[in-house]
C-alpha cells in the first residue's frame, strides 16, 4: 500500500530537486507539489520571464526555488544545471525529466526537423541530464523520474517522431535501472495519458510548421495536478514504473501480452486515431517562425 504524502511525513523536507520544463503545464505542477511537501526545487525552462514568475509564486507560497535557464538539448548546458543546482543547495536528491516536445503527421510527410527536434528534446535532453546528475544522485540514493506517454508503449500511427522518441526515452530509463542498481539510485518512469494543456501550449505540424495543441474533448483528460502527485508518489514510494489512464493500461497490456490483437487494433482504429486523435484541431501560429524552436514547445 502507497504511502500517505503530505509535507510533514513525505520525507521531502531538505531534498533537493531539478525539474525540467518546469516553468509551465506538467512541469509547473510538479514544482507545486514537490514544493508544498518542503523539497527545494531548481526550476529549469528557456523562457526567463515564466522562470521568474514561478519563482515569485513559489516565494509567495513560502516554498524554496532558484532558477537557470538552460536548454537541456545541449550537454554543456545541462552540466551546467547540475554545477549550479549543486552549487546552491550542495546536493541533488531528485531530477525529474519532464521536458518535452511534440509533434503529429504521418512518415511520409513529416518534415525531417522534426524528427530530430523530438529526438533532441524527449531523449538526447534527458540523457545528458542523467549522464551528469548520476555522479551527484549517486552521493544521494536519489532519483531519477521520467515523465513519459501512453505512446512509449507502441508506435503509434500518425504520432511517429514522438512515439519513437518516448520508445527511446523508455528504453533509457530502462537501461538506468539496471545500470544504477549497485548504486542504490531510483529509477521511475511514469507514461501519463492525456492531459489537459495549457491555451498557449505548441507543437509541430507535420510539415514543420507550428500549431497550437488543441484542446481535446474528444477523450476523458487528466488534470496537471493527478500527474503531479502521481510523480510525487513514485519518489517517497521509489515507485519503478506507474501507468495514468485507462488508455495507458490498455496499452501497455495489449502490446506486452497481446500484441498481435494490438496491432489489429490499431490497425481497426487507422482512419479514427488519424481523424479524431492526430490530426483534428489545432490553429496556426502566425507569430513565431519553426526554424527557431519557441520556449513554449519545451
Amino acid at each position: 500500500m502507497n504511502k500517505k504524502i503530505d509535507r510533514r511525513t513525505s520525507g521531502l523536507d531538505g531534498k533537493v530537486a531539478i525539474i525540467t520544463g518546469s516553468n509551465r503545464g506538467i512541469g509547473k505542477a510538479i514544482v507545486l507539489e514537490l514544493g508544498r511537501q518542503g523539497a527545494a526545487i531548481v526550476l529549469n525552462g528557456r523562457n526567463s520571464r515564466r522562470l521568474k514568475l514561478i519563482k515569485r509564486e513559489m516565494a509567495t507560497k513560502g516554498f524554496i526555488a532558484v532558477s537557470f535557464r538552460a536548454d537541456v538539448r545541449n550537454p554543456h548546458e545541462c552540466r551546467e544545471l547540475i554545477e549550479f543546482a549543486v552549487k546552491s543547495f550542495g546536493r541533488i536528491d531528485f531530477v525529474i525529466n519532464n521536458a518535452a516536445a511534440f509533434s503529429r503527421g504521418s512518415v511520409e510527410k513529416m518534415a525531417p526537423s522534426n524528427f530530430s527536434c523530438l529526438m533532441e528534446t524527449n531523449y538526447y535532453a534527458p540523457a545528458y541530464l542523467c549522464k551528469y546528475a548520476i555522479p551527484h544522485l549517486r552521493k544521494t540514493k536519489g532519483t531519477l523520474i521520467f515523465v513519459n506517454s501512453v505512446s512509449g508503449f507502441y508506435g503509434f500511427p500518425y504520432n511517429v517522431a514522438y512515439a519513437a522518441s518516448k520508445m527511446a526515452q523508455a528504453a533509457l530509463a530502462q537501461a538506468l535501472e539496471i545500470e544504477l542498481f549497485d548504486d542504490k539510485i531510483h529509477v521511475g518512469i511514469l507514461y501519463a495519458g492525456y492531459t489537459e494543456n495549457e491555451e498557449e501550449k505548441i507543437m509541430l505540424d507535420e510539415d514543420g510548421s507550428l500549431v497550437y495543441l488543441p484542446q481535446r474533448s474528444n477523450v476523458r483528460l487528466a488534470t496537471r495536478e493527478s500527474v503531479a502527485r502521481a510523480v510525487a508518489d513514485m519518489i517517497v514510494n521509489r515507485t519503478r514504473k506507474k501507468t495514468l489512464s485507462f488508455l495507458g493500461h490498455f496499452a501497455e497490456i495489449s502490446s506486452r501480452y497481446f500484441p498481435r490483437f494490438a496491432r489489429r487494433f490499431l490497425i481497426w482504429k487507422r482512419d479514427a486515431i488519424r481523424q479524431y486523435y492526430t490530426l483534428t484541431g489545432g490553429s496556426r501560429v502566425t507569430s513565431l517562425r519553426s526554424s527557431k524552436v519557441p520556449d513554449s514547445l519545451v
